[in-house]
């Protein structure tokens, strides 16, 4: 018997296959296409901006001293708060919308049957439509907080990995309901009410333009039933304060208790979805 050791090659091929179909998710099929548009694509950074000049608009009446708000007296003070709570906002809800689009889009070319019964499992397709979503989400939030930043005056004072880990498992935390988002465009064809009811919810109760302090008592626990809410206390702390991990800590455990609980959900409910189309002959329709 041979003393020789024959070491396994890295990266192994099974990585290599993963790396290859995230990047023909990603860059092919994401952003190519996608910059395929350009008046698609420039409304979309548009859109990202004007909003922000909007709400500092809104800021002024906001915080001055004749109103009981919060930040009456503290117009800087506000400013940071709405336009990190519009970056992280239109992130996630921009998450809800994403994925449920990229199915529509392939029922419109008629390639969502192929695609749903390729080699590639169903949730290998969503995993792998994923990373375009997130990445064109940090490039809203970037521009979002940039304007911030260069216009507005906004300062950060940046915990790094506090931060890091927030974004993390804020992305984590609402990926189930992007999921079923995205499975109720394979079921409806048209219309999304996930993605629609979350964007109105998180608006008026997830702490994005006011404190949930704020709200009457009895409707700040409503405000605790999505994850959005501990994701900007703890983006906030880390990326406005600059406060670390002990400050934050009850904040990712709730994001952890979401991403446990609606990821599993997700992904059920869109196998039933998906099981229910094909039996009803409805998967290649629009």
């Amino acid at each position: 018997m041979s003393g020789e050791s024959v070491s396994p090659s890295f990266p192994s091929s099974s990585l290599r296959s993963l790396l290859r179909k995230t990047y023909l998710f990603t860059f092919l099929r994401g952003w190519a296409v996608w910059m395929s548009y350009p008046a698609q694509a420039v409304l979309t950074a548009v859109g990202w901006v004007v909003p922000v000049f909007f709400y500092f608009l809104l800021a002024g009446y906001l915080t001055s001293s004749s109103t009981s708000s919060p930040f009456a007296g503290n117009p800087a003070g506000y400013v940071a708060f709405f336009v990190v709570g519009l970056a992280f906002q239109g992130f996630v809800t921009n998450l809800y919308g994403f994925l449920a689009q990229r199915i529509r889009n392939e029922q419109m070319m008629g390639t969502l049957e192929h695609l749903m019964l390729s080699p590639t499992s169903p949730s290998a397709v969503l995993a792998y439509s994923t990373p375009f979503s997130i990445m064109l989400n940090l490039i809203a939030m970037g521009v979002i907080l940039g304007v911030g930043a260069g216009f507005l005056g906004v300062v950060y004072h940046v915990a790094v990995l506090p931060l890091t880990v927030s974004v993390i498992l804020l992305v984590a935390s609402n990926m189930g309901m992007a999921i079923i988002a995205s499975s109720f465009i394979m079921w409806l064809k048209q219309g999304n009410p996930v993605a629609l009811f979350f964007t109105l919810y998180t608006q008026l109760f997830g702490g994005v333009f006011f404190p949930v302090s704020y709200l009457p008592h009895g409707l700040q626990y409503v405000s605790y039933l999505i994850p959005l809410t501990f994701g900007l206390n703890a983006v906030r702390a880390t990326l406005l304060a600059g406060q670390g991990f002990a400050s934050i800590g009850g904040d990712l455990l709730w994001m952890v208790f979401y991403t446990v609980l609606t990821i599993p959900l997700g992904v059920l409910f869109f196998r039933w979805t998906l099981k229910k189309v094909r039996v009803d002959g409805t998967l290649a329709t629009y």
